[in-house]
């Protein structure tokens, strides 16, 4: 299983605290897509908003430990190559800040 390794940036707000830039733009696809995406989907929309070009493997490996961190619902098909997931937000925006949020309050008053 795949860590996320969230590092709180307290000159940042918003989820720039939490996300890198190309992440943040990943998360806003997926919360405005009315469909399931894979990750080439994402990879693709992620690259025409970004100024510089992210690695696919960028875009998966978050994905994928979104998944892990629970941020983030799958469907997984076969197909040609083995198996592909779909991916769908598990939260609205607001729904993830308040679910980061809480995430923080655990483990700062985890003593």
């Amino acid at each position: 299983m795949m860590s996320m390794d969230l590092r709180l940036d307290l000159s940042e707000t918003g989820l720039a605290m939490f996300f890198k830039p190309y992440q943040i733009v990943s998360l806003d696809i997926l919360w405005n897509s009315e469909k399931k995406l894979n990750s080439r989907q994402v990879w693709q929309m992620a690259n025409e908003k970004l100024p510089d070009t992210i690695s696919r493997a960028s875009i998966i490996n978050f994905l994928n430990a979104s998944v892990d961190y629970g941020l983030l619902d799958y469907a997984e098909t076969t197909g040609k190559g083995g198996y592909r997931r779909s991916y769908s937000p598990k939260f609205t925006k607001p729904e993830t800040s308040v679910f980061l949020a809480e995430k923080v309050r655990e483990r700062l008053l985890t003593l």
